[in-house]
């Protein structure tokens, strides 16, 4: 299973803000996406979701088309994403939250096994099922976000800055869980301010700069780029 997009060029108006990216995620393994902010990362992300339409190019999941249809439409077919900033639905429960990341499998018997996978992941969900997500630290909300978006049995998932905000060892913990997600067969595309970690988890990275992607390879070479370790290591 692989996601290819090819020279992808979005924009907001008259602004472009993808310049013509080609990228690919392979199904089983950790794809980053490297950049500034304003990079276009995000956008990356919301294009590939059918957040945002495409001005020119295209998407092909496992050789099969995907172009101007729904975000619904998408998610079903295996792409979902983890926003940044979480949007958890605040007034409903953490099961309620993990209930509607399973809207479209209303039929699918596994619903509650799977309900069940994501606690095993995530334990503290298990003990706050009950309660409300707007009432959750921020690490657990972002734990939330993720159950959530696993109970839509992704092919591909796309997380968007999972760390931010969040302590150390929260952080730790769910890089932890994409790794384990990962060996599952999985594919993931990481947009992720820890370039370190996100480097050292990729089987293979995308620097982008304004728009363009500048550099490619596998994760832990680039982590070994001067360019690289100068612009988003701090070195």
């Amino acid at each position: 299973m692989v996601l290819k997009v090819e020279n992808l060029r979005v924009g907001y108006g008259k602004i472009e803000v993808l310049k013509g990216i080609t990228l690919e995620v392979s199904q089983g393994k950790i794809t980053a996406l490297v950049g500034a902010n304003g990079a276009g990362k995000s956008t990356t992300l919301m294009a590939i979701s059918g957040i945002l339409p495409f001005k020119e190019g295209s998407m092909e999941l496992d050789g099969r088309r995907i172009k101007r249809i729904r975000p619904d439409e998408i998610v079903s077919r295996g792409i979902v994403q983890v926003p940044e900033g979480r949007r958890v639905f605040r007034g409903l429960t953490v099961l309620e939250n993990l209930q509607l990341g399973a809207f479209g499998r209303q039929k699918d018997r596994t619903v509650k096994e799977d309900i069940e996978r994501v606690y095993r992941l995530f334990p503290i969900l298990s003990e706050r099922q009950k309660q409300e997500a707007g009432t959750l630290s921020g690490g657990e909300q972002q734990m939330l976000a993720i159950g959530r978006a696993l109970m839509a049995k992704p092919k591909i998932l796309l997380l968007d800055e999972p760390s931010l905000g969040l302590a150390p060892l929260v952080v730790e913990k769910i890089f932890d869980v994409l790794l384990k997600i990962q060996a599952e067969g999985v594919g993931i595309l990481l947009v992720e301010q820890n370039a370190r970690w996100a480097l050292e988890a990729a089987a293979w990275a995308y620097v982008l700069e304004t728009g363009k992607i500048v550099l490619e390879g596998e994760g832990r070479k680039l982590l070994m780029n001067t360019q690289v370790r100068k612009a988003y290591l701090g070195e």
